[in-house]
């Protein structure tokens, strides 16, 4: 947001996602009721979903950091690639709401990030094909 202002391009004052709060990259990563649900839902498709941003985190980086300390180094990659994951698909699903006039969408978003998931998993994406998904939850 604060790119776009600078440049004197069209912006959203408030998040794109919540309409709650202006956009930081804290509050679009993790703090968002959108992205908190979105991490919650994605984390859930690989029984991960203990590991979703908790109410005390509020760094995205600090809460990465404190999922990655808590998890086994066997799916520690797989893990991180997820995050990246979530975080890119948030951060596509965000730009259709500015850039294309799209709606917030938190079952498109979810279905996307799945595709891409099986896809990382295929193309050989770090400990992705580790971590079982017992279902695709929407």
């Amino acid at each position: 947001m604060d790119r776009l202002a600078r440049r004197g391009l069209p912006h959203p004052e408030r998040c794109p996602l919540c309409d709650q709060a202006a956009e930081t990259i804290d509050h679009f990563l993790i703090l968002c009721v959108f992205t908190r649900e979105f991490w919650f839902r994605f984390l859930s498709q690989v029984s991960l979903q203990s590991l979703s941003p908790q109410p005390t985190d509020l760094s995205f980086f600090d809460w990465w950091d404190r999922v990655s300390s808590a998890t086994s180094d066997i799916i520690l990659q797989g893990i991180n690639s997820l995050i990246i994951l979530g975080a890119w698909t948030v951060w596509t699903h965000r730009n259709r709401c500015v850039f294309d006039g799209a709606a917030p969408d938190i079952v498109r978003a979810l279905i996307i990030a799945g595709e891409e998931r099986k896809l990382w998993s295929m193309a050989g994406a770090r400990g992705i094909s580790l971590l079982n998904a017992p279902h695709s939850e929407s």
